[in-house]
C-alpha cells in the first residue's frame, strides 16, 4: 500500500498514515525499507515525490556522504534515461531472457515446472516494473536540482539582507543610547532628599 506524505507550504512533511510530521531522513529510511511512498504538495495536489527524493540525494551529496560517484552523476546528466537503461534495465532483461531460453528448452517438462517458470517470469516482470518506476523517478528528481539551488541562493540572499538590517538597527540603538554621567547629567542631583 502506498504511504501518502503531504508537504505544506512551510516545507514541513506530514505522514498521513502515522498522523505526525516527519523529516527527509525519515523519508529516506522509508525508501530504504522498501516502503512505497508518494509525496503530495498539499496546496497544488501535485505529486512531488521525484523532487523530494532528489532533494534527499542532493542533501547526501552536499554533506559529503557521496551517494553516487561523480562519474555516475555525469553519465546520468549526459545520457539521461540511456544511462539508467544500460546500468539497470539491461541486466534484468538479460536475466529474464536467459530464464525464457531455459524455459523454452524444457518446454516438454511436467506441468509443475512450467508453472514454476511462469511464476518466476511474472515475478521478474513485476521486479522490472518496480525498477523502471523507481529509476525513472530518480532521474526525474535529479533534473530539479537547479531549481532547488536557485531557491537556496534566494534564501541565502534574504538571510544576508536580514543580518544587515539587524546590524543597522543595533548600531542605531547604540548611537541613541544615553550615557550616564552621575555628576553632570543627573537631573535629580540638586533635589533635596535625593
Amino acid at each position: 500500500m502506498t504511504k501518502i506524505i503531504k508537504r505544506y507550504s512551510n516545507r514541513k512533511l506530514y505522514d498521513t498514515e502515522q498522523s505526525t510530521y516527519i523529516t527527509l531522513d525519515e523519508i529516506q529510511e522509508m525508501v530504504k525499507n522498501g516502503d512505497d511512498i508518494r509525496i503530495i504538495d498539499n496546496k497544488s495536489k501535485d505529486d512531488i515525490t521525484n523532487v523530494t527524493l532528489a532533494q534527499i540525494i542532493f542533501e547526501q551529496e552536499k554533506s559529503h556522504k557521496r551517494l553516487l560517484p561523480l562519474s555516475a552523476l555525469r553519465s546520468i546528466i549526459q545520457s539521461g534515461e540511456d544511462f539508467v537503461q544500460q546500468k539497470f534495465e539491461s541486466p534484468v532483461k538479460e536475466f529474464r531472457d536467459d530464464v525464457k531460453r531455459r524455459a523454452e528448452a524444457i518446454a516438454e517438462t511436467p506441468k509443475a515446472v512450467r508453472e514454476f517458470l511462469e511464476t518466476t517470469q511474472r515475478s521478474l516482470d513485476e521486479m522490472q516494473r518496480r525498477v523502471d518506476d523507481r529509476l525513472r523517478d530518480s532521474v526525474d528528481q535529479l533534473t530539479h536540482i537547479p531549481e532547488m539551488r536557485a531557491d537556496m541562493v534566494g534564501l541565502q540572499n534574504r538571510i544576508a539582507a536580514l543580518e544587515r538590517a539587524v546590524n543597522r538597527i543595533e548600531r542605531s540603538l547604540h548611537d541613541i543610547e544615553p550615557t550616564r554621567d552621575a555628576t553632570s547629567r543627573d537631573p535629580l542631583r540638586n533635589v533635596p532628599g535625593s
